[in-house]
């Protein structure tokens, strides 16, 4: 297993899925889960890194993979790290 994988099984929360990660955020409502996207999104512009992300009502999930490598990237560890840290920033 390589070391970018290693790191993503290291994520709490976190699934490996092939060459992708991804984790489902729940909310106590629509507009908060929508507010974390959209901080997604700011973030995902600045540094030019975009994710999948699906939207279940109060339930969001964040699916990161560096789709011009074809394979998880040291990126995509950055990016779930970030996502956390959206969270953990309180204001969603």
């Amino acid at each position: 297993m390589n070391d970018v994988k290693a790191k993503a099984q290291e994520l709490t929360g976190w699934s490996l899925e092939g060459e992708k990660i991804q984790k489902r955020f729940s909310f106590d409502s629509y507009f908060e889960g929508i507010s974390f996207v959209n901080k997604i999104a700011v973030y995902a512009e600045g540094v030019q890194h975009h994710p999948h992300v699906t939207i279940d009502h109060t339930n969001v999930t964040v699916q990161w993979t560096t789709v011009d490598q074809g394979a998880l990237t040291e990126k995509d560890i950055a990016a779930a790290n970030a996502s956390d840290n959206l969270l953990k920033s309180g204001h969603i």
